[in-house]
C-alpha cells in the first residue's frame, strides 16, 4: 500500500496518486508548459476532499475558496458555460516561474496573462467601475488601470475614453 502524493489516502499501484487525483494528474502528462512536479504541488495544496464515492477528486480554486472539480475530459472549455470547471493556472504568466495554481475556468480565462498579485487590483477597480457607471468613473478606472499596467492606453484621444466611447 502506498499513499497519494496528492491527497494522502493509501492507493494500490504503481502510480504516485491514488486512482481519483491520477485522473486529474494525467490530463497534465506531456504537456511541456505544465512541469509535471508543478502540476502535483499545486494539486496537493489545493485538494479538499474526495467525492462520496471517492471516484473523483475536489479542488479549492487559489482565487476564489470555490470547491470543484476538473474536467477529465480532452477538449476546449467554455468561458461561461463550463465556468466553474478547475484548470491549472501560471500564477505569473509572464515570468520564468512555472508556478501553477489551481483556478475555476472562468476566473483563468478571464486573468489570462495577468500576473496573481495584479490580477485582484484589475477586478476590483473593474467592479467599482460597474457599480456606478459614469464618465467619472470611467475615467478614474482609466487612471488607476493606466496606472496599474504602467503605460498608456493606445487610443489616448482626450474625447476617447473607457467604457464611454466618444465623451
Amino acid at each position: 500500500m502506498k499513499r497519494c502524493d496528492i491527497c494522502g489516502d493509501e492507493h494500490f499501484g504503481e502510480s504516485l496518486s491514488c486512482e481519483a487525483c491520477h485522473k486529474v494528474v494525467s490530463k497534465y502528462q506531456n504537456k511541456p508548459k505544465y512541469p509535471m512536479a508543478e502540476v502535483r504541488k499545486a494539486l496537493r495544496g489545493a485538494y479538499y476532499s474526495k467525492s462520496e464515492e471517492k471516484k473523483e477528486s475536489c479542488f479549492k480554486c487559489a482565487y476564489t475558496g470555490i470547491i470543484g472539480k476538473f474536467n477529465i475530459q480532452d477538449g476546449t472549455l467554455r468561458t461561461f458555460d463550463d465556468a466553474l470547471v478547475l484548470t491549472l493556472d501560471h500564477k505569473n504568466p509572464n515570468s520564468n516561474s512555472k508556478e501553477l495554481v489551481v483556478s475555476l475556468n472562468i476566473i483563468n480565462k478571464m486573468k489570462t496573462d495577468i500576473p496573481f498579485g495584479d490580477f485582484k487590483k484589475v477586478v476590483i477597480a473593474l467592479g467599482e467601475y460597474f457599480n456606478e457607471e459614469n464618465d467619472r468613473n470611467s475615467k478614474k478606472f482609466e487612471k488607476e488601470l493606466k496606472q496599474m499596467v504602467g503605460k498608456e492606453i493606445l487610443v489616448d484621444a482626450p474625447e476617447f475614453h473607457l467604457g464611454g466611447g466618444m465623451a
